[in-house]
């Protein structure tokens, strides 16, 4: 099967919705289509830095971006400043901070609002492209919460993360975000299920989230990058354990394992 000459982006989409929808083809052949429209699309790697030499064995592998976060075995927390401030002073590629404090998803009061606030705005002060933040409340995300973050760091970028899934509703959760320009990421799984089932739900996540913003799909092993790559439109891929050695919180991140990734999101 012959497939047309087609830009990326919208044209693309619809094509493979007429494609999928019109004809009956195996799933072999629908992912055969994406990767051949996605060929010419390079694929962003973001890998998790819990330290400066996790940074830089993530840059010298050939990740394009980074999420900073500390306690991995809490889902990650807010970084120390000095932290932060070594790695985008030593490493040139761009870098969103997490914004956490607790290992839940649920605010734990006024207090620790006021921390995440001053805390984001501390770390705004620096070269970062962004921070990673979301909080849940009553199984929808937690608007109020974000609200008053991003008012106080009002030309800060951010990314949402897992909370998104920890929602009743992520369609909903998605939508909800759009009310927030400055939220131009969100952090996703794809949900429960295997990986086909995951990336199967990708195109209704990227409705909902809307136009001009960004899926990073992450929760992947190593050898999910290639079929995720071919199946979907996600532009970046989110890597966290499986680049370390050993492959859990308390590993560092491995050079070889972030080459092997970049490999393999190369088409």
């Amino acid at each position: 099967m012959r497939l047309p000459r087609l830009g990326i982006g919208m044209e693309r989409r619809k094509f493979l919705r007429r494609l999928a929808g019109g004809i009956a083809l195996p799933v072999t052949a629908v992912q055969t289509s994406r990767r051949c429209l996605s060929s010419a699309r390079p694929a962003g790697l973001e890998i998790i830095a819990s330290s400066l030499d996790d940074a830089l064995a993530a840059y010298h592998g050939g990740a394009s971006s980074l999420e900073i976060a500390v306690r991995l075995d809490q889902g990650g927390i807010t970084p120390p400043v000095r932290m932060v401030e070594a790695i985008v002073g030593r490493v040139p590629i761009v870098a969103r901070v997490m914004l956490r404090e607790n290992s839940g998803f649920t605010l734990r009061g006024r207090e620790e609002l006021e921390k995440l606030k001053a805390d984001a705005q501390r770390l705004a002060k620096l070269r970062i492209d962004g921070l990673i933040t979301g909080y849940v409340k009553a199984g929808r995300l937690d608007l109020e919460t974000l609200r008053q973050i991003a008012d106080a760091v009002p030309t800060t970028r951010f990314t949402i993360h897992n909370a998104i899934e920890m929602t009743e509703d992520p369609l909903e959760a998605l939508r909800s975000l759009r009310g927030f320009t400055r939220v131009d990421k969100a952090l996703i799984t794809g949900g429960k299920g295997n990986l086909p089932e995951r990336v199967g739900r990708v195109p209704a996540y990227e409705a909902a989230f809307g136009p001009g913003r960004s899926l990073v799909l992450g929760n992947l092993r190593l050898q999910d990058l290639g079929f995720a790559y071919r199946s979907t439109d996600i532009q970046t891929f989110h890597v966290g354990l499986a680049a370390r050695t050993p492959p859990d919180a308390a590993g560092a991140v491995d050079v070889k394992k972030v080459r092997e990734a970049r490999r393999l999101l190369s088409g």
